[in-house]
């Protein structure tokens, strides 16, 4: 890592940081829940990628989603996008 970086000192960083915090914690719950049901890890990643392309087009505003940040999404609203995007 970068020795010479300065720490956050400006509102949008702030905001970018709390976010991609919000974001890993996500991605950690959702990978628990799904060693939990017992599933494989081909199924886990499988499904980790999904969200990072629900992440991605969150960030970039395209495509129809529910209202608000992916990680505080209904499960019935965040697996209603997912289905959507695999009949795409």
């Amino acid at each position: 890592m970068a020795k010479n970086r300065k720490p956050v000192s400006f509102t949008g960083d702030e905001k970018f940081r709390k976010g991609a915090c919000h974001g890993a914690n996500w991605f950690l719950e959702t990978t628990r829940v799904l060693v939990s049901e017992g599933r494989d890890a081909k199924e886990i990643s499988k499904h980790l990628e999904e969200l990072v392309g629900i992440m991605a087009e969150w960030r970039s505003g395209v495509g129809e989603l529910p209202d608000g940040n992916p990680w505080d999404w209904s499960y019935r609203d965040l697996a209603s996008v997912i289905k959507e995007r695999k009949e795409d």
